[in-house]
């Protein structure tokens, strides 16, 4: 059982959401992130770093981190939270709408089995963020965990999000988000119990976030001289159905200068695979096939046949790992390879078209692979999943 504690922290105010809650950063480079941060100082990519991979500044990037923190607070850009709330977020348009349960889960939910992973998390990454709750101290951005459609879960949400939200607006990126705070006692245990009784949930996003939390919390424990007084560590969580959420494909860019489309047909027929030109950029629209784009040309590769059985083998990304990217890069190890770049699907097909290397396309996963994969106690390479619609920045914080 899984249980939401109250949340205790600030949510943004509503005249200035637009401003300060952030677009979904990950899908955004890092000077594309220190660009947007500078032209709007209400903006909290502010409180973020811009997640470069050199780290010598780290320190002074976050203590610039919290001073901007401190300021959003001070000029009332957040409104801090009443005792013992919950709250419920939504994020998307129409049909594509994801409505989560927010509260605070204890970190030893997503250790003990309660609450499964599908990736392994990378120690560079979960000791940026470890630091980053070290010095500028708040969780912003919610681990979004899923489960299999429940009724009681629906029927908790839906009174609450027939009344007008504490926060709305519409983004750039064309998403209506929202916010609810849930300070009646009776639709908080209500909220609560329904989540409670989900016999299982699994992360859907934020395993760094979630694991970074968890080592700040050791920590503290470590260097905790109150004789065990201390509160136990929690992970600001949304809960959200999995019918609520789209599984859409990250993609490869990989640097091959000397590559043609003559020399990797002829490489691809060694594998008995044919490459078939088509029209121009597509994604491909079922499992076992890519789509390739090298020297200005797109080309269709059918491996349906290739697949494996198997929760994790049985994934286009391991099946374009196997049959295009082992052999072309001479390595096994293509989940670590630096010369193949995962490229999200918002930025476009168009990032996948660049001199001197291979662009390639693939069917995404479904949520049901997700759970399936976690269910197994299994891991997908890094980058296979990008989840939608996306939970924002800044919309909550809560302070560690």
């Amino acid at each position: 059982m899984v249980t939401l504690a109250p949340l205790t922290g600030h949510h943004v105010a509503d005249d200035h959401a637009a401003s300060v809650v952030t677009p979904p950063y990950d899908a955004l480079t890092p000077s594309q992130r220190e660009a947007l941060a500078a032209a709007d100082p209400d903006s909290f990519l502010n409180v973020l770093p811009s997640g470069g991979s050199d780290t010598s500044g780290l320190d002074s990037a976050l203590v610039a981190c919290r001073d901007a923190l401190q300021r959003l607070l001070a000029e009332g850009r957040f409104v801090a939270l009443p005792d013992d709330v919950l709250a419920v977020v939504a994020a998307g348009d129409g049909a594509r709408r994801a409505v989560g349960i927010v509260g605070d889960v204890a970190v030893a939910a997503f250790a003990d089995g309660r609450i499964l992973p599908h990736e392994r998390v990378q120690a560079s990454r979960v000791a940026a963020l470890t630091r980053y709750l070290d010095v500028v101290g708040v969780s912003s951005s919610p681990v979004c965990v899923t489960h299999q459609p429940d009724p009681e879960v629906t029927a908790a949400v839906a009174p609450i999000i027939e009344r007008p939200p504490d926060v709305a607006f519409h983004d750039e990126d064309g998403s209506d988000v929202a916010l609810w705070v849930v300070t009646d006692a009776t639709t908080r245990h209500q909220l609560a119990d329904a989540v409670a009784q989900v016999d299982r949930l699994y992360i859907a996003d934020g395993h760094h976030r979630a694991a970074a939390i968890a080592r700040h919390a050791d920590h503290l424990a470590r260097v905790d001289r109150g004789g065990g007084t201390r509160p136990p560590s929690r992970v600001l969580t949304a809960v959200v159905p999995a019918d609520q959420l789209r599984i859409l494909p990250f993609h490869r860019l990989v640097a091959l200068p000397d590559l043609d489309v003559a020399t990797l047909s002829g490489r691809l027929a060694e594998r008995g695979l044919r490459a078939t030109s088509i029209a121009g950029p597509s994604e491909p629209t079922e499992p076992g096939t890519f789509h390739i784009a090298l020297d200005g040309e797109w080309l269709r590769v059918e491996a349906r046949e290739r697949r494996r059985s198997g929760p994790v083998e049985s994934l286009d990304i391991r099946l374009v790992g196997r049959e295009l990217l082992a052999p072309l890069l001479g390595t096994d190890d293509v989940d670590h390879d630096e010369r193949a770049i995962p490229v999200p699907p918002t930025v476009g097909l168009s990032a996948l078209v660049r001199p001197g290397h291979l662009g390639v396309a693939m069917h995404p996963p479904s949520i049901h692979d997700v759970i399936e994969v976690a269910e197994a106690g299994a891991s997908m390479p890094p980058k296979t999943t990008y989840v939608a619609p996306k939970l924002r920045s800044g919309l909550l914080l809560t302070h560690r």
